[in-house]
């Protein structure tokens, strides 16, 4: 969590921090990204703007926990084969990208990337590079069972894997697809990446 160092004193409420990030979930989809504020995350969590920021020194802070909390479903599988780890991630990350709340803050996030913004690094470094290491390893199991290229560049298959999904994000060619996108994906990017090829 990105929250600020806890100081001494009373032990945290966790529900609070849940209540929290729902009622920033719920701005978002009912007033939109523009409308997202201090004062009406406060107004319908219930708490004081006090105890929103003995936990989170702004709303972009909150917003970064927001992400991390929604990306915890596109976790790194083991399915028993890569097929199957990759097409459950894809679909996770599709799934995820069209998703109302996440598929809000994501476009706005990605520029803050690009910008080298500190809340831009900070979701870089809470979100998106935690779980490019855990595809990478998904990968990396692959080649250790001998499924992929012994000399496979694994960084390289994680941008081909993860960019088609974050492109049609950012391009709004998100139309609904189905389980046989991902399908589709994984098998022309196999098609490459196992041995004998």
């Amino acid at each position: 969590m990105t929250a600020t160092r806890r100081s001494p004193g009373r032990p945290r409420d966790a529900n609070v921090e849940t209540t929290v990030l729902d009622s920033v979930l719920e701005v978002i989809e009912t007033e939109g990204l523009g409308g997202l504020s201090m004062d009406e995350v406060a107004h319908r969590a219930g708490v004081s703007k006090a105890t929103i920021y003995r936990r989170w020194q702004s709303k972009e802070d909150l917003l970064i926990d927001v992400m991390a909390r929604l990306s915890e479903s596109v976790a790194a599988p083991d399915t028993g084969s890569i097929r199957g780890d990759l097409i459950t991630v894809v679909s996770g990350v599709t799934t995820f990208m069209r998703s109302g709340s996440a598929g809000s803050i994501f476009p706005w996030l990605v520029g803050e990337m690009a910008a080298q913004t500190d809340i831009g690094r900070k979701y870089a470094e809470t979100v998106i590079i935690p779980r490019r290491h855990a595809l990478a390893e998904v990968i990396r199991r692959a080649v250790e069972r001998g499924e992929l290229h012994d000399d496979l560049d694994v960084e390289l298959a994680v941008d081909m894997l993860t960019g088609p999904v974050i492109l049609r994000k950012l391009m709004g060619f998100f139309r609904p697809v189905g389980d046989d996108w991902a399908e589709a994906l994984v098998d022309r990017l196999l098609e490459g990446w196992r041995p004998g090829v």
